[in-house]
């Protein structure tokens, strides 16, 4: 059953009561001897973004790339390519399971950068194999598999980071500091801009013939089988809600990540979303191709997340406080009044988290055993709103939620969207 505005209450009558769990607060201090060693490590899906793990770690001390795991065979040997080529060897490992990397025990290190449904399941496995992880964002495809995943990290004491890099980053730290002691008064609301899909697919559309070197079955994993279609895996897998999430998770997890940085809200969120997107009729794609979700915070600060119509390849977001604005994205931090960015954060206010590069920060936590900046508890409150934010569109009404529970308050339908039913033999179990 392909999850679509069509489908979504036969979804929701299979997954019945399951977000039923408590919220994770998150730990400081983390548990388990610290490593003493060089730190192997093996990625996990080398597509896209895993692509991008490989070139931000080698060459790091202290840390050696040994293993890659894809289904995908062609994947597979790009990237051992790639990292035997900085080595200048032919030690690195390709396997087409996950699981010959997440249990071996010569491994103290695993990044997942697979599609998004399948990020809780390799990562719950590493920790569950005592491996330290950084995981892609979004963090997961639902609410129940962050609330696991996150129940599993502080269980073993692992570190674990979520690839929400800008709070890495000099702008949106210094942004977030500046609304956290108050420079721009009391917040009002806040607009996040997020593109437009990159990929279409028309609204016809053939079955074909699985390439040679991909293990199709296994690349659907926990997901509803369905005929393979170029369309449907690598990249384009993001605006097939069955997969992950469109627009609303890709970017939105960015953006909606610094407000509740910036708010303080990293364990907690809004108290109430609505959200109106507009879906595909026909085709291959089912994740809206344009999102509008407002959010509300207990405070009364409101938060709306949209489609750009400008054609620009990034996200936005604007803080409007009573005593000025504040625009940060990733090319641009821009205030008014300009004399905001020249504000000096004195002794004894608000200092926030600073790490200035995403993996070392994460390698340096799992040396010290503390949070790292994107600790997976963040990232699961984080994605948790990406989530919520769909459901409002595919539910089309407003709904109360309950950040502490993370439950829907009184509709018990949208409930049962915080979680999907997997495909045999794959669970969170």
């Amino acid at each position: 059953m392909n999850m679509t505005r069509r489908g979504f209450a036969k979804t929701a009558g299979l997954a019945a009561g399951a977000a039923a769990f408590p919220a994770i607060v998150p730990a400081k201090v983390l548990g388990q001897q610290a490593p003493s060693k060089v730190l192997t490590v093996a990625v996990v899906g080398v597509g896209g973004m895993g692509l991008s793990h490989l070139t931000q770690l080698l060459g790091r001390d202290g840390v050696r790339l040994v293993a890659v795991a894809d289904v995908d065979r062609f994947h597979q040997q790009r990237a051992a390519g790639i990292i035997n080529k900085k080595y200048g060897d032919t030690a690195c490992k390709t396997f087409g399971d996950f699981r010959e990397v997440t249990r071996a025990r010569d491994i103290d290190l695993v990044t997942v950068a697979t599609p998004d449904h399948w990020h809780a399941i390799p990562a719950i496995d590493a920790i569950r194999h005592g491996k330290d992880v950084f995981v892609e964002k979004p963090l997961t495809l639902t609410v129940r598999e962050g609330q696991a995943l996150v129940a599993e990290l502080r269980k073993h004491g692992r570190v674990g980071q979520t690839g929400t890099m800008q709070r890495s980053s000099e702008g949106f730290h210094r942004a977030a500091e500046l609304i956290r002691n108050g420079r721009l008064g009391k917040i009002s609301r806040i607009e996040v801009l997020i593109p437009a899909n990159n990929r279409y697919v028309g609204a016809t559309w053939k079955p074909a013939a699985v390439p040679e070197g991909l293990d199709y079955d296994f690349w659907v994993g926990p997901a509803p089988f369905e005929p393979y279609a170029a369309q449907r895996t690598h990249y384009q897998f993001r605006y097939i809600l069955d997969y992950a999430g469109g627009q609303t998770t890709n970017w939105g997890a960015h953006y909606l990540d610094i407000a509740q940085w910036a708010l303080g809200a990293d364990e907690g969120g809004p108290v109430e979303v609505e959200g109106h997107g507009v879906f595909p009729s026909s085709g291959l794609f089912t994740a809206p191709t344009r999102v509008d979700v407002r959010y509300t915070y207990a405070d009364g600060v409101t938060m709306r997340m949209r489609t750009r119509t400008d054609g620009v390849y990034d996200g936005n977001i604007i803080f409007y406080g009573d005593k000025g604005t504040l625009d940060v994205s990733r090319s641009k931090l821009k205030a008014n009044p300009e004399g905001l960015l020249k504000e000096v954060i004195g002794d004894g206010e608000v200092r926030l988290y600073r790490s200035r590069d995403h993996f070392e920060n994460w390698i340096g936590c799992v040396k010290t055993r503390q949070a790292p900046v994107s600790d997976l508890a963040i990232g699961h409150k984080t994605t948790n709103l990406c989530n919520i934010g769909n459901i409002a569109m595919l539910v089309q009404r407003k709904l109360a939620w309950d950040p502490v529970n993370e439950r829907f308050a009184g509709d018990e339908m949208a409930n049962r969207l915080l979680a999907r039913p997997m495909r045999g033999p794959w669970s969170l179990a």
